[in-house]
């Protein structure tokens, strides 16, 4: 999830202490008073999302906006509650069967819905996700996440991208012990390393690592989203299997692979259109 970051360590200390207070649903209110207040004041965002709202079939009007910053506000927040108190989310898991089908396979994550509560979507699962991620909010918030008391999967791990060549490492050991890796897809980690698919009518440019690694790892991906549904509660939606041809060439084989998530992706937004969390203007970059 990315936005310009105008908040501070204070501004969710406040929100969270309120929280305690009056809890969730009386917290809320606040909430949709600051994202007012961020739509107003948030004009090149503004502009950048209406060419999403172009692409993706949505009338723009502005508290249509403001409620779409609603809930990129909303699972922010409940990514910091979830720290406090995960038992108290609802998980409803879509085409899970097909997840369980199998292990050792490469998920596809992308800034649509809230990936970072993966850890509660995941925590009843008993596989090992290993999570690439190159951690966006600023140093002193995310020191005081993680001052929170919590009780994380001990399932979930984190692979944090700035770490280079440990990094790198750390994936294909994740692989190699039979361990499940997910890995972000909307952003390109190297401008130079990208596949071109159709997305929303668009060739739109995806990171080409996964699926560059799924292939000569000879594993399968799949497609997952975490999707805010209501209150405290989510929904995880997979995609089917999306399968390795090594029967053809490396370029035919990844284009291929990355047009079948670019589908499974459109669908999600096609459905949930304020699930999206790409702040900027995507198709320039």
């Amino acid at each position: 999830m990315w936005i310009k970051q105008r908040g501070n360590q204070l501004g969710y200390k406040v929100i969270l202490g309120i929280y305690k207070l009056i809890g969730y649903k009386g917290t809320k209110p606040i909430i949709w008073l600051v994202s007012l207040f961020y739509a107003l004041f948030t004009k090149h965002e503004r502009e950048a999302i209406k060419d999403y709202y172009k692409r993706v079939g949505v009338k723009y009007g502005f508290f249509y906006y403001v409620s779409h910053i609603n809930q990129f506000s909303l699972s922010l927040f409940d990514r910091f509650v979830t720290k406090i108190d995960p038992n108290s989310f609802k998980i409803e898991r879509i085409n899970l069967d097909e997840f369980l089908s199998d292990k050792n396979r490469i998920l596809a994550l992308s800034h649509v819905g809230n990936w970072a509560n993966t850890f509660v979507a995941f925590k009843y699962e008993n596989r090992t996700i290993h999570i690439t991620a190159n951690e966006q909010l600023k140093a002193s918030i995310a020191s005081y996440e993680k001052s929170l008391e919590h009780q994380e999967s001990s399932n979930i791990k984190f692979i944090n991208l700035e770490e280079g060549l440990k990094a790198s490492i750390e994936m294909v050991q994740a692989l190699k012990g039979g361990d499940d890796l997910a890995i972000m897809v909307d952003r390109l980690t190297d401008p130079k390393r990208f596949i071109e698919v159709d997305f929303l009518n668009t060739q739109t440019k995806f990171n080409k690592n996964p699926f560059e690694i799924a292939y000569n790892r000879g594993v399968a991906m799949m497609g997952v989203t975490v999707i805010r549904s209501g209150d405290r509660a989510y929904k995880v939606i997979f995609s089917d299997p999306i399968e390795v041809d090594k029967s053809i060439k490396k370029e035919e084989a990844v284009a291929i692979m990355a047009e079948k998530y670019a589908k499974y992706l459109e669908g999600i937004l096609q459905k949930y259109p304020k699930q999206w969390f790409n702040f900027y203007k995507f198709w320039e970059c």
